[in-house]
């Protein structure tokens, strides 16, 4: 493979600097790498030449997991120019599964290794036999390994990255990791195991196999059996090296372009999505026909999971045929939840409402004549919703309806008779879901208010517990003597590389949110001192690629609309412009408690009455402490904020407390039984 060749512009985005910084580093800096020669009409330099110049010398705003991540994808797009988008992924698939069944590097010609590997070319040999640059596919696997750790993680990043690549019609139809872990739990496949001792999962419209391997993954995998159909075989092959690199032995699995292998018939469980078609297109006969297909493959005690779109499966109907399907396929009880899931569960089709049912054949007989419906469409999908949601569905399923049995929080029982099926009725709970968590909550108030009492005491023990193990607390302050420490302004840290700057990123209103994976930073989060805003991390990934997120103990600033400094202890947020941040370099004598200490009562930081221009952050000055003088700084502010956080603790728990007992009365489901004179 010819060496990959970076512009000066690909340089900056790779470093997160800007154009010119990369012409100051090439004139700065004699080890920079030069550039190569030819006829470009540009600079172009070795890109594996500049990813160590930057791990080497720790230049640039980007971490070394990002930068190597980065690397990877810079990589792979120059490959996706050169044969197209598809054609890396199936090569570079094929040449990661190969490189997994090898279990150790590729040799520069790969071909005898896979003919000897897949002799009957079943998962990988025609993609490598036809593969582009053989010779080059070594070195591209490994260093896709070296960012991803593994080849099972190269392949997830590579089948991740497919709209970058060009081939977005491969995410088409895949669902958010967090729908994948809602029908993970609501499967239940280690309790299945544990039942049956050997368990067949089968989908009848794979996809990628997002479902199917997210199901095989971190299981008793000796005791699995696979079978599954997908639109046509280039998309099989790709499910079938999805299951090995899921450590899924190939003869436990089948995967067809056609139909289902009859001898992995009468699965355990069915996990699948119903084919998209466009509003206007969508039928739903077709649709609950496709469920009651589903359906009909089933064995007693078996259960399938299925998504489609809402439209057929629990808004209301006027088709008089698929009015009739539906209150059949309800009136057989063979449906046991029907869950409408929120919006944007397919990322490529975030305005395709969907909902999941859940099927048993033969369920318990408590559970005859009822149904657990569920609207979690106002809810965000994560990990408490998952798990509250998954909860409701699996103990309707073992219990049934029971007087004294579990009251579902995200749904109610719902009586068959109470829904008016031969009109094609709506199939959500009574009530919007948060009534029914709201008339949960009246109910367990009590229960919730003895929990925070308890919680109270304990944090009042642990207070004491505290002052007691470190005495009462003696700052040790004394009179200065001596020269005053001299000043130094964030511009001169900065110029001396005692701290670097982090740019803040403008960010789209609409990619932001009050849910999500990554803590969203900028001028009104670092005044309040807290942030409820979040960035989904797919999102990030597909709308702000160069994003650098900060590491923990960076600082987040602003002058707009006045000063403010935020201690990001957690790491892992976005910086949202006009904010920007602050990294202290490593070994340098400030902290990041003690940065932040001392840019609070920085001079230069407020504006002027009448000026034209508010202050510049690089004007900010603050005393330059020794060594010694910053350690016992930061551990004077370290053992106040331990008793801070005490004290915080009991005052936001007194809050709870005031605010679970002043509702009860004010609503008029609580009272209490001590009086005046307790």
């Amino acid at each position: 493979m010819e060496t990959e060749l970076m512009s000066q512009r690909e340089i900056a985005l790779l470093a997160r600097v800007s154009k010119p910084a990369v012409t100051t580093w090439r004139r700065r800096h004699p080890d920079f790498p030069a550039p190569v020669s030819g006829n470009h009409g540009q600079p172009l330099f070795p890109a594996d030449a500049v990813l160590a110049w930057l791990l080497r010398t720790g230049l640039g705003h980007a971490d070394p997991d990002t930068l190597r991540a980065e690397r990877s994808m810079h990589t792979l797009t120059a490959y996706a120019r050169r044969h197209g988008g598809r054609r890396t992924i199936v090569v570079l698939g094929a040449a990661l599964c190969l490189r997994h069944l090898a279990g150790r590097a590729l040799p520069a010609d790969p071909l005898p290794l896979a003919r000897r590997l897949d002799p009957e070319d079943e998962f990988l040999l025609h993609e490598l036999a036809d593969a582009p640059e053989p010779a080059g596919l070594a070195q591209l696997v490994e260093q896709l390994i070296e960012g991803a750790f593994d080849p099972w993680h190269s392949c997830q990043f590579l089948l991740s990255s497919a709209n970058r690549l060009g081939w977005p019609e491969l995410a088409a139809d895949a669902l958010t990791p967090e729908t994948v872990a809602l029908i993970r739990r609501v499967a239940d496949v280690p309790t299945r195991l544990r039942a049956h001792g050997i368990v067949t999962i089968a989908d009848a419209n794979a996809g990628t196999g997002d479902l199917l391997t997210a199901l095989v993954s971190d299981q008793d995998r000796d005791n699995l059996r696979v079978n599954a159909l997908v639109a046509d075989e280039e998309l099989a092959r790709l499910v079938r090296r999805q299951l090995l690199l899921a450590e899924l032995p190939e003869f436990q699995f089948d995967v067809r372009a056609d139909e289902l292998n009859e001898e992995f018939a009468d699965p355990d469980l069915i996990v699948t999505r119903l084919p998209y078609r466009p509003a206007e297109s969508r039928d739903a006969l077709a649709d609950l026909n496709r469920v009651e297909a589903i359906a009909d493959l089933l064995g007693p005690g078996r259960t399938a999971i299925v998504v489609g779109p809402a439209s057929s499966l629990v808004d209301e109907l006027r088709d008089g045929s698929a009015v009739m399907r539906r209150a059949a396929l309800l009136g057989s009880g063979i449906v046991e939840a029907i869950v409408q899931l929120p919006g944007g569960v397919y990322p490529a089709r975030p305005g395709h409402p969907t909902a999941l049912w859940l099927l048993t054949r033969g369920p318990i007989p408590t559970t005859k004549g009822r149904v657990l419906l569920a609207d979690l469409s106002g809810f965000a999908l994560d990990q408490p919703t998952i798990e509250s949601a998954a909860e409701d569905v699996l103990l309707w399923r073992a219990e049934g309806h029971r007087s004294d049995g579990h009251d579902p929080r995200t749904g109610r029982i719902v009586p068959l008779e109470r829904i008016d099926l031969r009109r094609g009725a709506a199939l959500r709970p009574p009530g919007p879901a948060s009534v029914t968590l709201r008339a949960r909550l009246a109910a367990d108030r009590p229960a919730l208010i003895g929990e925070v009492e308890r919680r109270l005491t304990d944090a009042e023990q642990e207070a004491l517990r505290y002052a007691t193990e470190h005495s009462p607390l003696n700052t040790g302050a004394a009179q200065r003597d001596g020269v005053r420490p001299k000043e130094l302004s964030l511009g001169a840290l900065r110029t001396a590389r005692r701290v670097r700057l982090l740019t803040g990123h403008r960010l789209s209103r609409e990619h932001v949110g009050p849910r999500g994976h990554h803590r969203v930073i900028g001028a009104a989060e670092v005044l309040a001192q807290a942030s409820k805003r979040w960035m989904d991390r797919l999102m990030l990934a597909a709308e702000y690629p160069h994003v650098a997120l900060t590491e923990p103990g960076d600082l987040v600033v602003t002058s707009v609309p006045r000063f403010g400094v935020f201690l990001d202890d957690g790491g892992f947020s976005v910086i949202e412009f006009p904010a920007c941040g602050l990294r202290i370099s490593p070994g340098d004598p400030l902290t990041p408690r003690v940065l932040r200490a001392l840019l609070i009562t920085a001079r230069n930081t407020a504006r002027s009455p009448g000026a034209v221009r508010g202050p510049r952050l690089r004007d900010a000055t603050i005393p330059d402490l020794t060594r010694d003088e910053a350690a016992r700084l930061d551990e004077v502010l370290r053992r106040l904020e331990e008793r801070e956080h005490l004290l915080q603790r009991q005052a936001d728990l007194l809050a709870k407390l005031r605010e679970l007992i002043v509702t009860g009365f004010a609503d008029g489901t609580l009272t209490t039984l001590y009086g005046t004179n307790s």
